[in-house]
């Protein structure tokens, strides 16, 4: 069990590193900052709540060997998913591609 936690430990460090590293190249510096901060915040606070939470169900029952994995595997879920939602959001959306002169759906 220890050698998956790590796992997606990684796989979790690999993922906060690419959504750091291929900003969108048309956004303004300042506010990509603020942004890509923000989202690491949250996320961060996310993993935090679910942490705890879990820890405070499971802890003091007969099953609470197993709070770290389950909290690590949750926490390690939750960043897969808003981090995803926020780079689409982020490179589609929010800071989204200038647009080309007739490139439009009925043009």
């Amino acid at each position: 069990m220890g050698a998956l936690i790590v796992f997606f430990i990684i796989i979790g460090f690999l993922l906060l590193f690419a959504y750091l590293k291929f900003p969108p190249p048309y956004a303004q510096k300042k506010a990509l900052r603020v942004y890509d901060a923000t989202v690491v915040g949250v996320c961060a606070f996310l993993c935090l709540i679910w942490v705890l939470h879990v820890r405070g169900i499971l802890l003091g029952t007969s099953n609470d060997i197993w709070w770290t994995s389950l909290a690590t595997v949750g926490a390690v879920g939750i960043e897969l998913v808003f981090l995803g939602l926020c780079f689409v959001m982020r490179n589609f959306w929010i800071f989204k591609p200038p647009s080309r002169p007739g490139s439009g759906f009925l043009r």
